[in-house]
């Protein structure tokens, strides 16, 4: 239901007045307006930092040590003035721009500089140095997706041998290790979340790193399903019926954090995700349409029965309607 059609019934009931609905109508079509426009000032100053980085090293060799060295401060000071000057003058849209614009511009000079003066040391350095070098502009920025780039290159640093392990660890074995690193990861971003009701006025990295947790759940409760839930019921039945049992009691669960929060977008994701998931089980148990059909008719009956139970645990939501779009 669009808000236009929303905002037409509820002044029908009398539950708004004609100047309200067009107070709320204004609001938000302003609102919708800036994420557009920040959003396309985030586009450009992505775009445009990367152009200046290709076209530096498609003239690389022509182009003597002090030149590139003077032509790269220039271009990183202009930046950072006009990412102040954005600031100062409440440019909300300029800002974004010129904050990636100097993210980026921060990591090509820092780069540079080790070229031109033949400076040891391998990714982790550059990295390091360019994310703290950076850190400000991203604390500038609004953009929950710069921010998450930001923190996947602080996650670079780890040693890859460690993420190897990782994988190894996950793809050889399903126990209750498994569990515990889905809890903690969802653990990890709760706190996110509840961190950025206190830094919301100055940062979204607190966001940025809930969402990018969230994300890395989704990702690790599909692999579980996928690995462990749908392959050797004959040889490992125990180890697969816990590891199915544990990617839909996920999607219950945020089926129900859904319900909590009136948040209908992702109890409609998480639905959807239950439901090809059971339809996948039976896929890879049967490859049987006609039991591929039953899974379809078991996994809505399977989504109608935890509604019916979220519904009656959950009684402070009156109505579904209640739900709302996020």
């Amino acid at each position: 239901m669009s808000l236009q059609t929303r905002l037409t019934r509820w002044k029908e009931l009398n539950f708004i007045t004609q100047a309200q609905c067009e107070q709320i109508l204004t609001f938000e079509r302003q609102r919708a307006g800036q994420t557009f426009w920040r959003t396309a000032f985030i586009i450009a100053g992505s775009l445009i930092g990367l152009g200046v980085c290709l076209l530096v090293a498609a003239n690389w060799h022509a182009l003597g040590n002090v030149f590139k060295l003077t032509g790269a401060f220039a271009l990183l000071g202009s930046a950072f003035a006009a990412t102040y000057g954005s600031i100062t003058h409440q440019r909300k849209g300029l800002t974004e721009l010129f904050a990636i614009l100097s993210f980026l511009l921060i990591g090509a000079t820092i780069g540079l500089i080790g070229q031109v003066f033949n400076l040891e040391g391998g990714w982790q350095s550059f990295a390091l140095a360019w994310a703290l070098l950076g850190l400000p502009f991203v604390a500038v920025s609004r953009s929950v997706f710069f921010n998450m780039g930001w923190l996947c290159l602080l996650g670079s640093l780890v040693d890859g041998r460690w993420w190897e392990r990782v994988l190894d660890f996950l793809w050889d074995t399903f126990d209750a290790n498994t569990i515990t690193l889905l809890i903690v990861l969802c653990l990890l971003s709760y706190a996110g979340k509840q961190l950025h009701k206190t830094t919301r006025p100055y940062t979204v990295v607190s966001l940025a790193f809930s969402k990018l947790t969230l994300w890395l759940a989704y990702v690790f409760v599909w692999f579980i399903g996928m690995r462990w839930g749908t392959h050797g019921w004959t040889s490992h039945f125990g180890m697969c019926l816990a590891a199915t049992v544990c990617t839909l009691a996920f999607f219950a669960g945020r089926m129900y954090w859904a319900l909590r929060t009136q948040n209908l977008s992702s109890f409609k994701r998480n639905a959807f995700c239950a439901e090809i998931f059971i339809f996948i089980l039976f896929i890879s148990g049967c490859g049987n349409l006609l039991l591929s059909g039953l899974g379809f008719i078991a996994g809505g009956l399977a989504v109608l029965g935890m509604i019916y139970v979220f519904k009656r645990t959950a009684r402070y939501i009156k109505t579904m309607e209640a739900f709302h779009e996020k």
